[in-house]
C-alpha cells in the first residue's frame, strides 16, 4: 500500500539533486576559480556585513507578516513564527523537493496545538503575495528606465519575453488574489461555490475532496478586509525593499555599482532560479542570477559567479543556522515534520 508513496518520494529527491548537480555543473565549467577566488577576496568586507545584517533583518519582517496571514486561525507569538520560519527555511536549504514549504507550518501546527491545514494555506496565499510583488518590482524596473542600454539580439528578445510575462503574470495573480479575497469575505457563498464545483466529481471523490478545499479555502481568510489585505500589502512591500536592499549592497561590494531598480532585475532572476525545486535552491539561483550580470549586464563571468556563490551564501546560511539552532530546541526532526498529516490538530 505504501509503495508508490515511498517510490515518489524517492524520486522526488533524486530530481531534485539531479537538478542541483547539473546546474551547478553549468554554473561551473567554464569558470576560472582562481579569478571567483580573487574577486571573493577583494569584495568590500563592509558591504558584505550589511547585507547579512539586512538578510537577518528579513527574518522578523516575514515572520510578522505571516502572524497576520494566520491570525484568524488563532494567536501566535513573533517568537513561534520566527522558529517556524527558520525551521522551514532550514529544511528548503537541507532537503530537497522545497521540504521547508511543508515543514514551516507544520512545525508552527506542533508548537502552538493550531491546526495544520489553515497554516499550510498561508503559504499558498504567501507565495502569491510574494509573487505579485516580485512582479511589481520588475514592472517598475523594466518601465522606469534602467535596463540595459545595448542588449544583443537574444537578450533583447529575452527581455522584452520577460516584461511581457511578467504583465501577464501580474495581472494573472492580482486576479487570483482578488478571486480569493471574495471568497474569503462571503465564507456562505465560498461553501456554495465549492459544493458546486465538488458536486461535478464522483461522489465518493467529492466528499474526501470538499472538507478538504474548505479547510484550505479557510487560509485565505486574511485578506477578506481591506485593513487586512492593506497591512498585509505593505509588510510585504517593506519586506521585498529590504531583500532589494540586500541585493543592491551585495552588488556594490563586488564593484557592481548600478542604480538601486537594477537589483529589482537581478532579483527576479534569483527568484526564477529558485523556482527550480533543488536543495536550497542551489545551481538554479547560480546560474540564473550569473546569467542576469554577465548576458545583460556585460558583468565579468568571475564577478558575477563571486556575487552569485556569496549571495546565495548570505541569503541562506544565516536562517538556517539559525533555523537549526531552533529545531534542536524544539525536539522536532525534519524527517518527522516533513510527514505529518496535512490537516486537523496534530498530535504530540
Amino acid at each position: 500500500m505504501d509503495t508508490m508513496p515511498h517510490r515518489s518520494k524517492w524520486l522526488r529527491v533524486v530530481v531534485s539533486i539531479g537538478l542541483a548537480v547539473g546546474l551547478l555543473f553549468f554554473f561551473l565549467k567554464n569558470l576560472d576559480f582562481a579569478k571567483v577566488g580573487q574577486a571573493i577576496a577583494s569584495a568590500d568586507p563592509w558591504a558584505i556585513g550589511a547585507a547579512v545584517l539586512l538578510s537577518l533583518l528579513n527574518i522578523p519582517i516575514r515572520s510578522w507578516r505571516w502572524t497576520r496571514l494566520i491570525r484568524h486561525v488563532g494567536p501566535v507569538s513573533l517568537r513561534d513564527s520566527i522558529a517556524a520560519t527558520c525551521i522551514g527555511f532550514a529544511a528548503t536549504t537541507l532537503l530537497p523537493a522545497r521540504a521547508g514549504e511543508v515543514v514551516r507550518p507544520v512545525a508552527l501546527a506542533r508548537m502552538t496545538r493550531l491546526p495544520a491545514a489553515p497554516l499550510l494555506a498561508s503559504i499558498g496565499l504567501e507565495r502569491l503575495i510574494d509573487l505579485m510583488a516580485i512582479l511589481v518590482l520588475f514592472v517598475f524596473y523594466a518601465l522606469g528606465g534602467w535596463a540595459p542600454a545595448a542588449m544583443s539580439g537574444d537578450e533583447g528578445l529575452r527581455f522584452a519575453l520577460l516584461r511581457r510575462s511578467a504583465l501577464i503574470m501580474g495581472a494573472g495573480t492580482l486576479a487570483a488574489l482578488a478571486a480569493l479575497g471574495v471568497l474569503a469575505a462571503f465564507p456562505e457563498r465560498r461553501e456554495r461555490f465549492l459544493e458546486k464545483v465538488v458536486g461535478l466529481l464522483p461522489e465518493r471523490v467529492g466528499s474526501r475532496i470538499l472538507p478538504l478545499l474548505s479547510s484550505f479555502l479557510k487560509g485565505f481568510d486574511a485578506i477578506k478586509s481591506g485593513r487586512d489585505a492593506a497591512i498585509v500589502g505593505l509588510s510585504s512591500a517593506l519586506l521585498w525593499l529590504v531583500i532589494s536592499l540586500q541585493v543592491h549592497v551585495s552588488l556594490r561590494a563586488f564593484g557592481l555599482n548600478h542604480p538601486f531598480p537594477v537589483a529589482f532585475f537581478v532579483l527576479t532572476w534569483a527568484v526564477l532560479g529558485l523556482a527550480i525545486p533543488t536543495p536550497g535552491g542551489v545551481g538554479g539561483y547560480h546560474k540564473a542570477v550569473a546569467y542576469a550580470l554577465t548576458g545583460f549586464y556585460a558583468a565579468e563571468a568571475s564577478t558575477a559567479a563571486a556575487f552569485a556563490l556569496v549571495s546565495h551564501v548570505i541569503s541562506f546560511v544565516p536562517i538556517t543556522v539559525i533555523g537549526l539552532v531552533f529545531l534542536a530546541g524544539s525536539g522536532l526532526s525534519f524527517g518527522r515534520l516533513a510527514e505529518e498529516p496535512s490537516g486537523g490538530n496534530l498530535p504530540t
